[in-house]
Formats: structure tokens, sequence, C-alpha cells
């Protein structure tokens, strides 16, 4: 395992124990099976990416009191999980990306595009053309550039009362105002978010018409329920989300009285309203995603 730097404490902290924990040289296949052994590391590799101190305590403390560890990688846990505390409590949190990099893909999956098939030369339509009077080049008013903005294929299997609906939100400069009106339904958006993004999300009453207070849900690419506003109101937000994963994620703006349905595993199934009687204009600001051109790199 690689090295996760502080710029808090001001030093360097090995994974020298991680390392040989990855090449079975504390623990052994006698009381834990190999693949065990990975999935524990594999978690702890995500706590600390996610910097999720509390759980990454946890994970080593199991490793601690594993009876196939030896003496000498005990004491080095010891002093992994005091620097875990640390890392819980200090202002100015490491730098985990190393660990990011082996839990979670940094770049969308997309595949190769198929070859067009060869289309034969309309020499008949390309002679017409000329001794036409009507312009060669027209131009299309009717264009949307962020129609196709996010390959249909990353919503693919996203549930289709986001996908069907949403809008693309354009997060070539990492972040974006948009606006619209909320006519007693609510309005969805899609845009894609990085493993480590810090994502704000803000959503403001600009005119009234029937109603006016507002709420902001999260969602991810397979419709969970992330996160919604704490209140409901003219100018509602939720701060500094971190992204977990890579991928396709949904914002919805929705007037009060219109709540996500979820199933059992917290997935969107539809929408209640108990007060369709609303009408408002409105923004939502999108700040803290990596810019969209960075995540299709191959």
């Amino acid at each position: 395992m690689a090295i996760l730097r502080s710029h808090g404490l001001g030093f360097s902290v090995g994974f020298a124990v991680l390392i040989s924990l990855c090449n079975g040289g504390a623990l052994r296949a006698q009381a834990l099976s190999h693949q065990v052994h990975q999935a524990t590391l594999a978690q702890l590799d995500r706590a600390v990416c996610l910097q999720q101190w509390g759980q990454a305590i946890d994970i080593t403390s199991r490793l601690i009191a594993s009876p196939d560890v030896s003496m000498t990688y005990r004491q080095e846990l010891l002093r992994f999980r005091r620097q875990l505390q640390t890392w819980q409590i200090t202002p100015v949190p490491p730098i985990t990306q190393a660990s990011c990099d082996r839990t979670l893909p940094l770049f969308l999956p997309l595949a190769e595009p198929e070859a067009p098939e060869p289309q034969p030369l309309d020499w008949y339509g390309a002679i017409a053309a000329l001794r036409s009077s009507r312009p060669i080049i027209e131009l299309d008013d009717d264009f949307d550039p962020t129609v196709n903005l996010i390959p249909p294929e990353l919503t693919a299997s996203s549930p289709e009362v986001l996908a069907d609906f949403a809008s693309p939100i354009d997060t070539t400069d990492g972040f974006n105002v948009v606006g619209g009106r909320v006519n007693r339904g609510q309005q969805v958006y899609s845009f894609v978010a990085r493993l480590g993004d810090r994502l704000s999300l803000e959503a403001d009453v600009t005119r009234t018409h029937i109603g006016g207070e507002t709420q902001i849900f999260l969602f991810d690419q397979t419709g969970h329920l992330l996160m919604q506003s704490n209140d409901i109101g003219f100018q509602v937000s939720m701060q500094n989300v971190v992204i977990p994963k890579t991928d396709v994620y949904f914002a919805v703006v929705s007037p009060q009285g219109t709540t996500p349905i979820l199933d059992s595993q917290g997935l969107i199934v539809g929408w209640q309203t108990q007060d369709a009687n609303s009408s408002f204009d409105y923004t939502l600001t999108l700040t803290g995603v990596t810019p969209y051109q960075a995540l299709l790199l191959p």
C-alpha cells in the first residue's frame, strides 16, 4: 500500500504493515481465507479513501484482534490505529488519493463506439444542391448542445422516474447555474461527478406564482437517495457532499409536499404529492465537481 501524506501533521506515514498484509506476510490463510483477507483490506482502503475514520479504526481493530497477526505487525497496526485516531480529530485531513485509486475507479467506463457503416455517395443529391438557390448549410435553431452531454449508456440502468425526465447539466467548468419552473411536479437534473468531489447544491426561488417553498434531493445512478436538504423554504442547499463514486448523479428540485417513494432498499420508485398547488421559478447552482472533460480521459 502506498503512502498517505498529511499536510496538517507535516510528515508522511508509511503503510509497510498493510503492504505485508497484502502480500500475506502478516495474516496467514490458516484461519482467514484469502478472500476474507482481501475483502478486509479493501474495506480499510475504502474507509481511508472516504475519510471515514471511525470505520477505518474499527477495521484496524479487527485486524489487531486476529490471532494470526504476529506481534511485530500487531505493534505496527497499533501505531496505525493511533494515526487514524489523530486524523479523526485533526482539522486538516490527510491526502487519501492513493487509497481512492485502489478502491474505486476515477474515470467513466465508456465503451468504444462502433465504427459507422459506410454510406454510398449521393452524387445526384450533391449536384441538385449545387443547382439549387437554397443554402447548402442550414442552421438548426432547435439544436441543444446539452442533449447528448451524458452518454446514454451511463444511465441505461438508472430508474426511469429519474433518467427519462433528467436535463443534463454542463459541468465543463466544474460548476453551473441552471434555471427552471416548477408546476406542481418536480424537475430532475443529471450530471457527472468524480470520486472525492465535494458537491454543493443550492436552489433559490426567484419568482413565486403559487406557493414557492422548495426542497432538493440528491440520488446516485442507481436511484439511491443520498441526501436531501435539511429544510424547506425559498432558499435551500446541501453543502460539501463527498461523492462516493465517479458516476452520474441526479439532483431534483421539488415543491413542498412532493417527496420520493422509496422501496425497502432506499431506491426511488416514484413520487407522491400532498399539495399539488405550487408554481414558482427558481435557479439551481451546482459547484464542487470535477470538470466534465477530465472524467473522460482514457
